[in-house]
């Protein structure tokens, strides 16, 4: 039982296809003007990780940016309606998001 639940909490971040569609969607980097815009792929990445763990922002991984850039990055996200515009183009492709992000529980 203690591996299910090792596993459930696991996280895995997105795989090159899944990342293909989601960063059509991504507000485009900003122009070279002061310090550059973290990985678009590492914040998003860090985000998914908050959801999928049920951690807060401030257990982020430093390897995904720092807790609040993340979050910003999830707001504005937010705020373009990005997350919405993804979920639809995934249910009108019929792209499987459980394989991409979900780990696979093995029963013992």
């Amino acid at each position: 039982m203690s591996q299910i639940k090792s596993e459930i909490g696991a996280f895995r971040e997105i795989d090159n296809d899944l990342w293909e569609i989601v960063q059509k969607y991504l507000p485009p980097t900003k122009p070279h003007i002061g310090r550059p815009r973290c990985d678009p792929r590492g914040l998003f990445n860090g985000i998914l990780y908050v959801l999928t763990t049920g951690c807060t922002w401030l257990d982020v991984p430093a390897k995904y940016g720092t807790k609040s850039t993340v979050h910003r990055y999830h707001l504005e996200l937010c705020e373009k309606g990005v997350y919405q515009a993804i979920s639809l183009d995934l249910l009108r492709s019929g792209y499987e998001i459980k394989k991409a992000i979900s780990p696979t529980v093995r029963q013992i």
